[in-house]
């Protein structure tokens, strides 16, 4: 039982490694029905032509029925996944099976060829191991292709017309499957490097984020602090221009003499009240114009994609599944667009997949819809793990306060409070099932 886990466990991380959009844009049913058309095509010219025939002589009868389990897996297949987005775990067993049968069909066509023409199709077979073992991330920790490479050129050895084909065979097949294992522990690790750098590239871009967000906090303060001094200075100008009046009136009693310089003091004195008082109207203006940032509209489901790949990188082993509503496409209001969006979620994810620290979640489901009674977009991150305890769930996200040994308490306080910054709600439940369970709210751009 502990190696089938084993197994089972090994196959789900080779699952988690490959890039399924890839896959299925190379397994498009046109690209199949290309390729049916051009191997038929090869086979009749390797057959029947005369220059072909002598070099190559391969039956075409035989060479087709080698192709057929090729190409009706790949033609099925394509058909089957014609208008999905993932692959499920019986579809890589399936992928898996139609791979193996391209490495068949190339090692069969090997071995019925002549000798000459057999070192022409060794290099096809080389090229297309390596190919499929760098698309596929084929590793000897997860040789699963691998082992379909070694059944099929097996199989197709037994179609060998001489023993100097036997040879070949010899010196290809280790060839072919090592240059698979080669590259695809090469693009493994690859991938690898490409998530570091993000991870890291991420963790200055939020330390850059966090540090912005403390200056525009502090300058939101400081404006704030300033724009409430309005009033009193608004008292300190008028008492002044009180002051200004009762002075003029004065000054005609007591100095008529000298009534045209006074005069021409007290409108100085006026002319500059007026202009201190029209300074700091504009500052005023100017301090509610930048006391905080409007908030941002923002695609939704590239978002959720970004999250799905950074997070699925770091933890191979746990399904990340997104489901995105697709009609109207949904744009969300967030103050500091998407970077800050893609922290929050991202944060919302990671405290899933950690759970307490000690058990994590194995799934977890991100499902993205717009309410219908509100009109306001909502997010909701479900997962299988242990769920919030019972403090967790009363009033709001506290800071440092956590549950995990090496944990902060700062992603779910932080998430909550960006949110309630661009006019969102964050709500936190346990599901009736177990897991928890977070709803995020967020206004949403009207068309």
């Amino acid at each position: 039982m502990s190696r089938r886990n084993a197994v089972t466990s090994s196959f789900r991380r080779w699952t988690r490694s490959q890039d399924a959009a890839e896959v299925l844009a190379a397994s498009g049913l046109g690209a199949w029905l290309v390729l049916t058309v051009f191997v038929v095509g090869l086979l009749a010219m390797a057959a029947w032509a005369p220059g072909a025939r002598l070099f190559f002589g391969i039956p075409f009868g035989t060479g087709l029925l080698c192709a057929a389990p090729m190409l009706a897996s790949g033609l099925l297949f394509s058909a089957v996944h014609r208008r999905r987005q993932r692959i499920e775990p019986w579809g890589w067993l399936w992928l898996a099976f139609g791979v193996a049968a391209v490495h068949f069909f190339v090692a069969a066509l090997m071995a019925l060829s002549a000798l000459p023409g057999a070192t022409v199709v060794a290099s096809l077979l080389l090229f297309t191991a390596a190919f499929h073992g760098r698309l596929h991330r084929v590793t000897p920790r997860q040789p699963f292709l691998a082992l379909g490479t070694a059944l099929a050129l097996f199989g197709a050895l037994r179609l060998r017309e001489s023993d100097e084909h036997l040879a070949l065979f010899g010196v290809i097949g280790p060839a072919a499957l090592t240059a698979e294992l080669y590259l695809g522990a090469f693009a493994v690790q690859h991938d690898k490097a490409r998530a570091d750098a993000e991870r890291l590239r991420a963790a200055v871009h939020a330390q850059l984020l966090e540090q912005q967000e403390r200056d525009v906090g502090r300058m939101s303060q400081a404006l704030g602090e300033i724009l409430g001094y309005h009033h009193d200075l608004d008292n300190a100008l008028l008492s002044a221009s009180s002051a200004a009046d009762m002075l003029t009136v004065m000054g005609v009693q007591r100095h008529a003499l000298a009534r045209a310089d006074h005069e021409e003091l007290v409108k100085k004195l006026h002319d500059s009240l007026a202009q201190i008082k029209e300074m700091v109207t504009e500052i005023r203006a100017k301090g509610r114009r930048h006391a905080g940032t409007d908030p941002e509209p923002v695609d939704l489901p590239p978002v959720l994609e970004s999250v799905q790949a950074s997070v699925g990188l770091r933890f191979p082993d746990v399904d990340i599944h997104v489901e995105v509503e697709p009609n109207p496409p949904p744009r969300v209001l967030m103050r500091g667009g998407a970077p800050t969006l893609r922290r929050v979620v991202e944060n919302l994810v990671l405290n899933a997949c950690e759970g307490d620290g000690e058990h994590g979640a194995e799934q977890v489901r991100i499902r993205a819809r717009v309410e219908p009674l509100s009109g306001r977009l909502e997010v909701v991150i479900s997962d299988d793990g242990p769920g919030f305890p019972a403090d967790h769930l009363a009033g709001p996200a506290r800071e440092l306060h956590t549950t995990k040994p090496q944990g902060t308490g700062l992603g779910l306080y932080t998430s909550e409070c960006l949110l309630r910054a661009s006019g969102g709600m964050l709500h936190r439940q346990n599901a009736p099932g177990g897991g928890a369970l977070l709803r995020v709210v967020l206004p949403r751009e009207y068309p």
